[in-house]
């Protein structure tokens, strides 16, 4: 009788273990982000500014040192279609294009001494340029 293996081997720690070392990892960054806040900053009691800080900090840290200690095995996938070659491409352009535009403002902005524009129009910026990239992608190849 043939036996079959799970595609998906895992060489690093458990998962119970793996979440237990992020949740330690968590606790002691989300403490220390929590205690230099709360050391620094003046605008709220120290309790207050430590409590939200380290709330804030502890979820994210334990996900990527969860994230960071997972080594399962993915299979790589069978074909990559067009689609998902075009939407590489375009994002990769996207990308550079937005960190152009990005080291442009900054450097106008520290030369004129001008308010720096908001981030959120960087993300419009980055999004747009990724849509007309795969159109033309699209058009041209497809």
């Amino acid at each position: 009788m043939p036996t079959t293996t799970d595609a998906r081997q895992s060489t690093g720690p458990g998962t119970t273990a793996r979440w237990v070392i992020a949740g330690v990892a968590g606790l002691v960054a989300a403490g220390a982000v929590g205690a230099v806040a709360a050391a620094v900053r003046d605008d709220a009691p120290d309790t207050v500014t430590f409590a939200v800080f380290a709330a804030l900090t502890l979820p994210f840290v334990a996900a990527l040192v969860a994230i960071l200690l997972d080594r399962t095995e993915h299979p790589e996938q069978d074909e990559d279609s067009i689609e998902s070659q075009w939407t590489t491409r375009a994002s990769s352009g996207a990308f550079y294009d937005t960190i152009i535009a990005m080291g442009l403002a900054t450097f106008a902005t520290s030369v004129l001494d001008t308010a720096s524009p908001p981030l959120w129009l960087f993300v419009v910026l980055g999004l747009a340029d990724m849509s007309i990239r795969l159109v033309l992608l699209q058009r041209r190849e497809g």
